[in-house]
């Protein structure tokens, strides 16, 4: 199962205009919560935006009453974390990896400027305790990736350490399967779904590779005039009324507006190449050092067309429902190692969730996915 169960800290009427005041208050949110997990009661609980405090007094004890073994990570910058927690009954704990995806952390000789995180734990099938058979377990990864709509970028690199840190799992453990789990706040449509599932290699569309520049380009770019454009931005001259001049028909003013007209232009034009080719090398980079996983719902829309979109294929329209809807949340998983799926659960249909939510009966802006495996012999 995989779940972002909505940060009570985070939890503002503004993102939330259309909800009722109790749906918000954690006094309703709480047994709600606790009513899903128990409901769906899965053996691998993956948990994002898990508040510091509520992880204190509600989900760890609750974890700890039901037989699981739960463990949380989270940044020192946020309030919030992810969270992994599985039937005691069912695996035993080997290891774990917490990964931080900030300033501590580097791709491609770029330093990353987020603060993210994912943690990773590695689980032994009980009943399995010969320490020489290495084909019983689980590698299981829980993220919650960079949140900006504009921060393609920032993902794809928050992707590339997190590969490497499942990698480095695999090359351990070389029999165990991977499940990743998390908000990777990427939409099917989005390079980085590409990358992550695609077959090697993948073509980007123009779109994608656009989408994925820096904000760089637009953040460096001058949004404001000098004060010695103040005397002439009145009668602002376009480059075609300049040319029709020329240059000996110019003023001073109008020659020093030229001048740096052309100067932005060439700071804008080689800042795109700039990081047209930091998005090539990140491009490169994930795909030369990690092989596709597969989405659990990447075929949901063909069981309930209900849930089929022109955006994107197979995944369904939404796993987040509030004054923006779309898909954000996967469990992928690496089919090696004989894991495969047998049944998703049924996402809940949209008029029991408009006008989004949370609700009266849902307490997430997000709703829980979760995955039955079949693992071969």
């Amino acid at each position: 199962m995989s779940y972002n169960i909505l940060c009570q800290k985070m939890v503002k009427r503004t993102m939330f205009p259309y909800a009722s005041k109790p749906s918000l208050k954690w006094k309703t949110r709480r047994p709600l919560l606790l009513s899903e997990f128990s409901y769906l009661m899965p053996d691998i609980m993956c948990l994002q935006e898990v508040y510091t405090k509520n992880w204190i007094d509600t989900y760890d004890m609750w974890f700890k009453r039901e037989g699981y073994e739960a463990h949380m990570f989270q940044s020192v910058y946020k309030s919030h974390g992810v969270s992994i927690s599985w039937k005691k009954s069912q695996f035993k704990f080997i290891e774990q990896f917490s990964l931080r995806m900030d300033r501590t952390a580097s791709v491609c000789e770029e330093t990353l400027e987020t603060d993210n995180i994912a943690l990773i734990v590695v689980l032994q099938f009980i009943g399995n305790d010969n320490k020489d058979d290495n084909t019983s377990g689980l590698i299981i990864s829980n993220t919650h990736l960079y949140w900006k709509p504009t921060g393609c970028y920032e993902r794809l690199q928050q992707q590339i350490v997190l590969q490497r840190a499942i990698k480095t799992m695999q090359d351990k453990y070389p029999k165990y399967s991977v499940i990743s789990c998390g908000d990777y706040n990427t939409t099917p449509d989005d390079a980085g779904y590409a990358l992550l599932t695609k077959p090697r290699p993948v073509k980007l569309n123009e779109w994608q590779l656009d989408n994925l520049l820096p904000r760089s380009l637009h953040a460096n770019s001058s949004e404001t005039e000098d004060e010695s454009d103040k005397e002439t931005e009145n009668q602002p001259l376009s480059y075609s009324e300049m040319a029709s001049l020329g240059t000996s028909g110019e003023t001073e003013d109008v020659q020093n507006k030229r001048r740096r007209l052309e100067q932005e232009e060439r700071k804008a034009e080689e800042l795109l190449v700039r990081d047209t080719n930091r998005v090539n090398k990140l491009v490169t980079t994930i795909q030369s050092e990690s092989q596709p996983f597969k989405s659990c719902y990447a075929t949901y829309a063909d069981l309930d067309p209900t849930y089929r979109t022109d955006q994107w294929p197979g995944e369904p329209i939404y796993t987040n429902y509030s004054l923006w809807k779309g898909t954000l949340d996967y469990i992928f998983y690496a089919p090696e190692n004989g894991l495969c799926v047998r049944e998703v659960l049924s996402l809940p249909p949209e008029k029991q969730l408009e006008p989004g939510i949370p609700n009266d009966t849902f307490a997430s802006d997000h709703i829980s996915l979760a995955v039955r495996f079949d693992l071969a012999e």
